[in-house]
């Protein structure tokens, strides 16, 4: 597996769209920052990082799920695929380096982010003052559900060869579930009363909440929600839930990808 993965990265050094999202993710992380640094110079608004840090946890998914799709489907375009079955590598093993190598390219999209808020945005906004738990706590739930998704997009990219239907499904069912959760955030943020002390009859209570808040904890695009708005209230259901889609998605994507005819 140590060639496989060794093959992967080198791919991944040269592979055009990496760099490109490296860039964007840079790009996106300090035109945010300086978006702050206008509000404070031009308005004298109360700025600081926390504004900005955490939003790549909302970018990351739709990212992700571009580049995994298009850097997976160039291998069975190429037969690359198919090459290293020929060479005697287990498919397990193409599979899992496969994952690994999607995993850590979304790890550096968010560095990226990160480090332009850094560079950029302490200077000009000063830094967090959330606490560093805190902070910790954010970024490795948030690297815990970047795994969950990673898992799902192998998955399908691994199972569907087309270069054309892959991707679609993909970056398409990312964007669903983010318009989705952001619906049931809208509902879950209904206030039980009113201010001037009326009942709201818009408020969800009982078990169709439970519902609801067990779909807005289960789903990636709920937790990376979640992460944005610095909730970790319930980060240790999040995290078991990315933990249960990874490796239940990782389970049936190399049972599949071992009974696969690669042509």
């Amino acid at each position: 597996m140590s060639k496989l993965l060794y093959a992967n990265f080198f791919r991944l050094w040269k592979n055009r769209l990496f760099l490109i999202g490296l860039g964007f993710m840079f790009f996106a992380g300090g035109f945010l920052v300086f978006q702050q640094y206008r509000q404070l110079i031009g308005y004298g608004a109360v700025v600081n990082l926390d504004s900005t840090f955490f939003v790549y946890t909302i970018m990351i998914g739709v990212i992700s799920s571009i580049f995994c799709s298009l850097f997976l489907n160039v291998e069975y375009n190429d037969g690359t695929i198919r090459n290293k079955i020929i060479a005697g590598h287990r498919r397990a093993a193409i599979y899992f380096s496969n994952l690994i190598v999607n995993i850590i390219a979304s790890f550096l999209f968010c560095v990226s982010y990160i480090l332009a808020n850094i560079v950029v945005g302490i200077p000009l906004i000063g830094t967090l003052t959330i606490p560093l738990s805190k902070t910790v706590l954010i970024l490795v739930g948030s690297m815990i559900t970047i795994i969950a998704l990673c898992s799902i997009f192998t998955m399908i990219n691994m199972l569907i060869h087309s270069k054309a239907i892959a991707p679609i499904i993909c970056v398409v069912a990312m964007f669903l579930s983010i318009f989705f959760v952001n619906e049931v955030q809208r509902i879950l943020d209904n206030p039980q009363y009113w201010y001037d002390g009326t009942v709201n009859t818009a408020y969800v209570d009982g078990a169709e909440r439970e519902r609801l808040e067990f779909i807005y904890n289960a789903l990636p695009a709920g937790q990376e929600m979640q992460y944005s708005r610095k909730n970790i209230e319930n980060i240790n259901e999040m995290c078991l839930y990315s933990i249960g889609i990874a490796v239940i998605t990782s389970a049936v994507g190399v049972l599949l990808f071992r009974k696969k005819d690669i042509n």
